[in-house]
């Protein structure tokens, strides 16, 4: 892989929408915000614990796992902006955080993740995107292929070796910031905190608390959300070709789709893609600016993610997309 094959074709709405001296007002840092939403989700997560605690019956458990997969969501969410340095202005601060907090709960640290996050922006559109099998449609062009996405099973092995151990980058030098594997801080780090959330929830509730009241609400509550939001946010029911040049998509959503699909401001993706600068608190008001401005035709701006779902759906198959466009 090399950069002569990148293309970005949303330049000029970074040259057109926003000035850089507003990019970089919008840029600033609001650390008090990251420590706010921090201890709210923590506190909505332990508290749906207690009530699993005081009330250990399964329709209690059923209601509790949807508050805790979604506000580890929100966390998770976090920790994307983590990985774009974008929480504190010091690396070390940032990244502290992120794997303490937002990260390492699901056994990820930040300069690994990054790396595979870092590429998804620079190849965007293109076949370099470590993500496009989550939003090209060469692997959706039919109802079982979209389920088998949709239910996290056809690319879960791909997305896990993403996370956990992405390759390093042909010509990756060794100060590269993505650059590098585990090391033994990380390996102390995520013990640790696993060793804290197993031991915790066993002693406190029971043997089953890890994989019932942890792994299953943040396997369908944050890994599937975040699939239906990433495929969501880039993909067109069209050939992968004609998409290319145009997926930068933002969801004006309801308060609903918003809490369990796009936590932290995430619907507003158009203005995060062209300036991931920007923290996840001004987002709105980024989006709020460039939306009515002439320079941004050739955006989209969508209504409801169960509804672009349903567009989809009736408009399979696809058979435009049943064979992989050429590298571009």
């Amino acid at each position: 892989m090399t950069t002569t094959h990148r293309r970005d074709p949303y330049a000029p709405y970074r040259q057109s929408l926003l000035t850089p001296e507003r990019v970089r007002e919008l840029s600033r840092l609001r650390p008090a915000w990251v420590v706010a939403d921090t201890l709210l989700c923590w506190g909505t997560i332990v508290a749906a614990w207690i009530v699993a605690v005081r009330w250990p019956v399964w329709w209690v458990v059923l209601l509790v796992l949807p508050v805790i997969g979604s506000r580890y969501y929100a966390l998770f969410i976090l920790g994307h902006d983590g990985m774009h340095r974008r929480l504190f202005s010091r690396r070390a601060q940032n990244d502290w955080w992120s794997d303490l907090f937002c990260l390492g709960p699901i056994g990820a640290v930040t300069h690994i993740n990054n790396r595979n996050h870092l590429r998804h922006h620079q190849y965007l559109a293109t076949e370099f995107d470590p993500d496009r099998h989550k939003h090209a449609c060469f692997n959706k062009a039919d109802g079982v292929e979209l389920i088998g996405f949709l239910s996290g099973i056809a690319g879960f092995v791909k997305s896990a070796r993403n996370v956990f151990a992405p390759p390093p980058l042909a010509g990756q030098t060794s100060d590269d910031e993505t650059a590098g594997g585990y090391t033994v801080r990380d390996v102390l780090v995520l013990g640790g905190i696993q060793a804290a959330l197993i031991g915790g929830l066993w002693l406190g509730i029971g043997w089953w608390a890890y994989p019932v009241l942890w792994l299953v609400p943040v396997y369908c509550f944050t890994y599937l959300a975040d699939n239906f939001r990433s495929w969501a946010e880039h993909s067109f029911p069209e050939a992968d070709q004609v998409a290319d040049e145009h997926r930068l998509v933002t969801y004006l959503s309801n308060p609903v789709e918003r809490w369990f699909l796009a936590p932290m401001n995430m619907n507003y993706h158009s203005a995060h893609h062209l300036w991931p600068s920007i923290p996840y608190y001004n987002l709105p008001v980024a989006d709020t600016e460039i939306r009515s401005l002439p320079a941004a035709r050739g955006m989209e701006w969508r209504r409801s993610y169960f509804g672009y779902l349903a567009r989809y759906w009736l408009a399979l198959p696809l058979e435009v997309c049943r064979v992989k466009t050429a590298v571009r």
